[in-house]
């Protein structure tokens, strides 16, 4: 056999060629494989994260707007009235006696109808007498709105007035379907009224087992609802909100059950306290994202849950939701005790029944931490991509987990190494063939072809490969010249298309935060010690729009806001957002300015001389009313996609509140701003404002610039 120096240059080109095909083959074969698991299980990590950090938020601002609500309805004039006249009914029902028949058909109800049901949940005191009210008005009403009730127990609800011709029964037909609307429209479960002196249950609309009862002294007295109400007994605050964490409520036959409630005053009287059970099924929704599992990123196996500092779950866990029966057997086969399973069963839901699948992760966030690990799943087999993170929410220690199964994680490895085999074989196949075919032709155009790519390799896109014959290699030259020019094509359309969304990204952020966003940044949140915030409304918009068609509507705030648009560009003044037909501004960043109130107060005179052209033009006889503020503010960019710049912090408040506070077609501007144009502007003082959350702030109306004349040095 003749030693490979004495092989022709066919048969060494041939040999090197699959040589180096195989080697080449298998070596960036396994670099990728490796690089892409690496990079997988990065990614996965990253969206994980992602899907965590979007659930915090969700779900801190779901509670945020429950805390404000419950806050609002407390102040509300119908639930003040509302609380006092159900006291002074349930006050005159107390005032009689119980007749025999009514203490014996409530008794009777409980020992048929509540006391087994708790038996079979193991949850059952030692005695019926243990459940029952304890005061003539409590027994007088669950007689009537629930042993009498003629609707099954899950509609007792739509019981509005019990016929005994009571004043109670008259002040219930005037409020309960109003507040029965309410819950139903907010998603809440219940509503309660209870008195403040001695902590009974006037009213709620579900009328469960706790109607009527003393939640001081009687048989719930230890349950959550019992505690939030001690929380607003001991508070001076009017405004204060407390939160209780999921517990089993007896009165709901052991169901996990979660509080809010707020004290209720009248001016400086108290009369009872306002609260709501909160619905678990509009959490679960938050969490599932109404069932959305894999369009949110979470894969066939993925889901997110809440974990309190008990290490069970707060939501619905999505292998419950989507095969119950299935999950249920999983549980059994694992020990999990009859009468959890049966509770699981009864309550369809998985809260406060089963343990956290990612105790690891749980723990770390419990301790305030926030990342990724991988952990085995401890509800069944196999390995578990995890994120965490801690929840802010007032009162609760609850935390956040996101997981997925490892496997499923990884799952594209497993295809791309079966799809690496398929294509290694066929590319072997070709290279041999195609080296056998070309060695011949092969040694003639290369250095052409040589040339021609370390010029594309240079950068110079022009570069082309002249080759006369039309065979294999001609049409490889011909190949090339097309490459090049799809290159130099498809460049030019790219360079243009990042011109374009340069553009578009700047027409969304301030230049500064798109630069900092395009350098890689992904959480951008700054303090600015000094800036000016304004807001301006026109007045009266949401009666014009209710019988304006949308177009019209949207070609006058389209029209107004792009005038107040550039009065900005020209001032130096960054728009943040319009909400409806409120326009929000800040001077003073990114870009600091020292003479950031004169220039907002400047421009809130352009704004209202904009208003009033635009009146001139179009016939209208819209007025604006202008809110302006001074001090530090948070900035930052909020979200994953369709990302906005705002500004949180009591500076942005107050500037809302001097708005709707304000007088239509007149700018109302704080003390802060006062001393910053004191001099420069003509200011009138318009005394002290009552404002929500603040109290008393001292106002003044701005109403013109001095000129040089005037203008105190």
């Amino acid at each position: 056999m003749q030693s490979f120096a004495n092989w022709s240059v066919r048969y060494k080109l041939l040999s090197l060629l699959l040589v180096l095909g195989i080697g080449t083959f298998l070596f960036t074969g396994t670099v990728a494989y490796v690089k892409f698991r690496g990079s997988l299980k990065q990614d996965a990590m990253r969206q994980l994260t992602g899907v965590t950090r979007s659930k915090q938020f969700q779900i801190e601002s779901y509670y945020e707007t429950i805390q404000q609500h419950a806050e609002t309805l407390s102040t509300d004039r119908m639930f003040i009235d509302a609380a006092r006249e159900f006291r002074a009914a349930y006050r005159n029902l107390g005032a009689a006696s119980i007749p025999a028949d009514t203490q014996a058909a409530v008794r009777a109800d409980y020992q048929e109808n509540f006391y087994p049901e708790m038996q079979k949940l193991n949850l059952a005191r030692p005695r019926v007498e243990d459940y029952l009210p304890t005061s003539p008005a409590a027994f007088q009403l669950q007689y009537l709105y629930v042993v009498k009730n003629p609707h099954p127990a899950e509609r007792r609800d739509e019981l509005v007035n019990a016929g005994d011709g009571s004043d109670y029964s008259s002040v219930h037909e005037k409020y309960h379907s109003g507040f029965r609307h309410l819950i139903k429209s907010f998603g809440y479960y219940d509503l309660y009224l209870i008195d403040y002196e001695t902590g009974r249950v006037l009213y709620d609309v579900s009328k469960d087992r706790d109607f009527g009862t003393d939640l001081l002294n009687g048989p719930y007295r230890n349950s959550n609802l019992a505690k939030v109400l001690k929380r607003c007994l001991a508070t001076n605050n009017p405004d204060a909100v407390f939160f209780s964490d999921f517990e089993p409520y007896e009165a709901s036959k052991g169901e996990p059950t979660q509080f809010v409630a707020s004290p209720i005053y009248d001016g400086q009287e108290r009369i009872g306290v306002f609260a709501l059970q909160l619905s678990t099924d509009a959490i679960n929704n938050v969490m599932t994202g109404k069932r959305g599992w894999e369009k949110y990123g979470l894969g066939q196996t993925g889901d997110s849950a809440i974990v309190g500092q008990d290490r069970l779950v707060r939501t619905n866990d999505r292998q419950y939701l989507e095969h119950p029966d299935d999950f249920i057997a999983g549980l059994s086969a694992s020990g999990m005790p009859d009468e959890k399973l049966q509770r699981i069963r009864l309550y369809e839901t998985t809260i406060l029944q089963v343990p956290t699948r990612a105790p690891t992760a749980v723990a770390a966030a419990l301790e305030g931490k926030e990342g990724t690990l991988i952990e085995k799943d401890a509800l069944g087999p196999g390995k578990l991509l995890v994120s965490y993170m801690p929840l802010h929410i007032k009162d609760l220690h609850w935390v956040v987990v996101s997981r997925t199964a490892l496997d499923d994680a990884l799952k594209p490895v497993g295809d791309m190494g079966r799809m690496f085999g398929w294509w290694g074989a066929g590319l072997l196949l070709v290279t041999a063939i195609g080296a056998w075919l070309m060695t011949r032709q092969i040694l003639r155009p290369v250095n052409a072809l040589v040339s021609a790519a370390a010029k594309v390799a240079s950068g110079d896109l022009t570069a082309k490969v002249e080759w006369k014959w039309k065979d294999e290699l001609g049409v490889l030259s011909d190949t090339f010249n097309s490459m090049t020019k799809s290159i130099r094509e498809k460049t030019e359309v790219i360079e243009q298309k990042n011109r374009e969304n340069e553009a578009l990204l700047l027409n969304i952020l301030p230049a500064e935060i798109g630069a900092r966003l395009k350098g890689g940044e992904h959480e951008i949140a700054d303090n600015f010690a000094d800036v000016t915030v304004l807001f301006g409304d026109i007045v009266g918009f949401t009666v014009l729009s209710s019988h304006t068609p949308p177009k019209r509507i949207v070609d006058i705030l389209n029209g107004i806001f792009s005038l107040f648009d550039r009065e900005a560009h020209e001032l130096g003044i960054e728009k943040i957002k319009t909400i409806g037909d409120c326009y929000m501004a800040v001077c003073g960043l990114p870009h600091p300015y020292s003479d950031h109130a004169d220039r907002m107060a400047r421009m809130a005179f352009r704004m209202m001389e904009a208003i009033r052209r635009y009146n001139k033009e179009k016939g209208t006889n819209l007025q604006l009313r202008i809110g302006i503020n001074s001090g530090p503010v948070v900035a930052g960019v909020i979200g994953m996609s369709k990302f906005i710049y705002d500004l949180w912090g009591d500076t942005v408040n107050i500037a809302s509140r001097m708005e709707s506070t304000g007088v239509p077609g007149e700018i109302q501007v704080t003390r802060s701003v006062y001393e910053r144009l004191k001099g420069k502007f003509e200011l009138e003082s318009r005394g002290v404002v009552q404002v929500k959350g603040k109290g008393e702030i001292e106002t003044w109306l701005l109403n013109s610039q001095l000129g040089a004349d005037e203008a105190v040095a």
